[in-house]
């Protein structure tokens, strides 16, 4: 896992402690909550993207800081809930409003989660057909006895097979580690 994406993990974390406050304070369905502050933090991600006209603004080192949180404020205010209007400032003044993308990402694995949902990527070297898709997500919701969102990636690297990620679960049926592991066998034999 890269640093930022376990700095975005913990921004995520910390966001759902808050959205579960805002949610008991105002009587609001937690899910509900969950779901409007994902919508927005994505919103403010998008806005916010490294590149993007705020995103080099909020980024620009001849800009101060009050003037920065002062233009994102105003950019926010009556388009965001309190709660993500503060969590965007809260980026913004520890430097971390670049990886807002990061952490919007991170945000939708809790939302998934509470919807009892769970996500899983399969990273092959071809393309894999419907049918190959639709028997993988069947035997992963069998296996894991969870609602699964399947992703596919492909990386040419892989030689052969695939691999699953779920979580922080790997089931890594390449080629490449599978003849490792038959290499290791032959090995341990003729030792």
């Amino acid at each position: 896992m890269s640093k930022d994406a376990s700095i975005a993990g913990r921004y995520a974390r910390a966001l759902l402690l808050l959205t579960e406050r805002q949610s008991a304070r105002m009587g609001e369905p937690l899910l509900a909550r969950l779901e409007r502050t994902l919508e927005e933090l994505e919103v403010v991600a998008l806005l916010t993207a490294p590149g993007s006209r705020l995103g080099v603004f909020l980024a620009d080192p001849q800009v101060s800081p009050a003037d920065r949180r002062r233009v994102l404020e105003q950019g926010l205010k009556g388009r965001a809930m309190p709660s993500v209007q503060v969590f965007a400032d809260l980026l913004l003044r520890k430097k971390r409003i670049g990886i807002t993308a990061s952490i919007a990402r991170e945000f939708k694995a809790i939302v998934e989660r509470a919807k009892g949902l769970e996500r899983a990527t399969v990273v092959s070297a071809v393309p894999l057909n419907a049918a190959e898709i639709k028997r993988l997500h069947a035997e992963l919701e069998r296996v894991t006895g969870k609602k699964i969102v399947l992703e596919t990636q492909l990386d040419p690297t892989v030689l052969g097979g695939a691999y699953v990620r779920i979580g922080d679960r790997v089931v890594d049926r390449t080629v490449s580690t599978l003849l490792e592991s038959i290499a290791n066998r032959l090995y341990e034999v003729s030792v």
